[in-house]
């Protein structure tokens, strides 16, 4: 019987072909990971009839494995039918976040430019003094792009 194994290939365990299933049962439910669920699935389906048909001590195991991937690759199919027209879809009724308007966006804009106006002129009247004294050779020493002082 070793050399009848020998001669058609090393067949994997039961415990394979279950971990191959319990994988694909992971995957099949969610309709981004289905694609891999049913790939898993088949994979583990006919790990299982390779146990199964090569009368191995894990006949239970295998058998697990291979009702599993059936299971796992049919639920994988089912998830990508019933969600294949999904993408793109515009979904009927009312949004549950409405988006602004292109006018009420200026109109945010304007309100929080108004607000912070005086500190934005402030701002940029301190940055102007300390740009013209560093011009100067006093107060803040000339930075390069990086932030570090710049090498004389």
């Amino acid at each position: 019987m070793a050399e009848e194994q020998a001669q058609r290939g090393r067949v994997p365990s039961g415990g394979v072909a279950l971990g191959f299933a319990i994988a694909a049962l992971a995957a099949c439910w969610n309709p981004i990971a289905a694609p891999f669920g049913l790939i898993v699935g088949v994979t583990a389906a006919v790990l299982g009839a390779r146990v199964l048909r090569s009368a191995g001590p894990s006949r239970r195991v295998a058998t697990a494995a291979l009702a599993l991937g059936i299971l796992a690759a049919v639920a994988s199919v089912v998830v990508l039918v019933l969600t294949a027209g999904a993408v793109g879809v515009e979904i009927p009724g009312e949004p549950i976040v409405k988006g602004r308007t292109q006018a009420e966006q200026e109109q945010i804009l304007s309100q929080a430019g108004e607000r912070t106006r005086v500190e934005r002129e402030r701002a940029r009247q301190e940055l102007d003094r300390l740009s013209g004294s560093a011009g100067r050779g006093q107060g803040v020493p000339a930075r390069d792009g990086g932030g570090a002082p710049a090498q004389q």
